[in-house]
């Protein structure tokens, strides 16, 4: 079915799911692991991931794309690494790929970007109970929330960073990251590479740098209303300008952020709220001729209030709100829409690959989200949300849909996401499937449905 899929991917698949099959008819103690079956020892580990998944996308809400979209996308990671007496060194390879996309599939570098190096780095850990760690070479990362750095998990690719990290516990819970790299960008970009599975190596270059530092402070704030609060703080700066093979829009961003949250617990209520303001310079597009430089100053804020019911299903429920802003006016020298930087979107507003028309920018969405575990190893989600623009002449997410003029209003419309998790081998194999319903307004009248089912195997 797929003539670009390579050989030794679909080799591993087979075995893989060979292995966990024999290992649920045999009752072993505990997740197959290939580590485990290779007897290895001394240091080393080898495992990773394959993930395959069916989608089909009924009424695009894109500019330019066709109304009905469906593909598969495999990805595939292989980690290896190696401890000893506070040193460790780790490879880990991924392959990302897709089949059956139609010519006019919205494809990009998010959906495939073959053979690579995901991770390649040394590091060591040194100081009392080995609190510090510094880390050298390509690596993921996930800060806090996962709202601006983070390690993609639904996407078919994944974000990866050349640098250096350096992070660092207390045994009173604190913790504090540092981070100055460049993250990788993916290849190639182009549609007929990107249908075809085309490789290129993945590379990243001083015209995009990122440096921050993050602290977790779960002992910092005083007990309020007889929750202990957890707080998270962080600074984010990123510069990027062109070259001359790429274009860019020569961000240059500070974003600040705190998050206070607490834990959940069953008959209590518990919350999630996080802030984040962005300030600095950018310019309105990528177009090489486009060279006004303009003020940027953007907001983020989350806020979650939840309850954990005393039932034998654990069925939560989550009271959300959302704004992220957006730009005022196309007129002006202001920019006002916020930048998720490296940050994910799914965990909040569905999934992304094919669909994800919501982003973190310019939207104002209330809703509520429902969790249940109904049977053994099947939990169940379900999210309902309204959306609105946060300025009315400014675009709609990912969509490239805008009325300048704001005369469309600022109604999005409303989505219905549906989700079913089975854990078939319980640290070995995971069947995923949802269902999105979105009914857009104003500036596209659409009816739209989204539907995925795959598999998450690790071994």
């Amino acid at each position: 079915m797929f003539s670009k899929v390579s050989r030794s991917t679909t080799s591993l698949f087979v075995l893989c799911t060979a292995l966990l099959i024999s290992n649920t008819l045999l009752a072993a103690d505990g997740p197959w692991s290939l580590s485990d079956a290779l007897g290895l020892d001394n240091g080393f580990t080898l495992g990773g991931e394959h993930q395959s998944r069916f989608e089909h996308y009924d009424g695009n809400v894109f500019v330019g794309t066709s109304p009905n979209d469906g593909a598969f996308f495999l990805r595939t990671t292989l980690d290896a690494r190696y401890r000893k007496d506070g040193f460790s060194a780790q490879v880990e390879m991924m392959d990302s790929r897709q089949g059956q996309a139609d010519r006019d599939t919205r494809l990009s570098n998010s959906h495939v970007s073959t053979l690579d190096l995901l991770q390649a780095n040394v590091a060591y850990k040194f100081g009392a109970n080995s609190a510090n760690e510094i880390r050298v070479g390509r690596f993921t990362q996930d800060w806090g929330s996962r709202t601006l750095i983070a390690r993609n998990r639904y996407r078919n690719t994944i974000n990866t960073l050349d640098g250096v990290s350096f992070s660092h516990k207390q045994a009173n819970g604190n913790e504090f990251k540092f981070l100055s790299a460049q993250p990788v960008r993916r290849t190639p970009r182009d549609r007929l590479s990107l249908l075809d599975n085309d490789h290129r190596g993945d590379k990243s270059s001083e015209a995009l740098r990122v440096h921050g530092v993050f602290a977790s402070l779960p002992n910092l704030l005083p007990t309020f209303l007889n929750k202990d609060l957890d707080l998270e703080t962080y600074y984010i700066a990123l510069k990027e300008k062109d070259t001359r093979k790429l274009q860019t829009s020569n961000r240059d961003l500070h974003t600040f952020g705190f998050r206070v949250r607490s834990t959940a617990a069953v008959n209590e209520w518990d919350i999630n709220l996080e802030s984040i303001f962005q300030t600095g310079e950018r310019r309105g597009s990528s177009n090489s001729l486009d060279t006004l430089d303009l003020d940027h100053q953007a907001f983020y804020q989350r806020v979650e209030l939840a309850y954990s019911f005393d039932t034998p299903y654990r069925l939560r429920a989550i009271f959300e709100f959302n704004y992220a802003s957006g730009d005022e006016s196309p007129l002006d020298r202001d920019s006002g829409r916020f930048d998720t930087i490296l940050g994910v979107s799914a965990f909040e507003f569905g999934p992304v690959s094919l669909y994800a028309p919501i982003s973190r920018s310019n939207i104002i969405t209330p809703g509520i989200r429902l969790t249940a575990t109904l049977w053994k190893n099947v939990a169940l989600m379900a999210d309902y949300r309204h959306f609105w623009l946060a300025e009315d002449k400014d675009s709609w997410g990912r969509t490239g849909q805008r009325d300048v003029t704001g005369k469309s209003g600022d109604y999005m419309g409303q989505h219905l996401e549906l989700r079913v998790r089975w854990s078939v081998v319980p640290g070995n194999v995971r069947l995923d499937s949802g269902l999105i319903l979105l009914d857009s307004k104003d500036l596209i009248n659409e009816q739209s449905t989204y539907f995925y089912i795959g598999t998450n195997i690790d071994f």
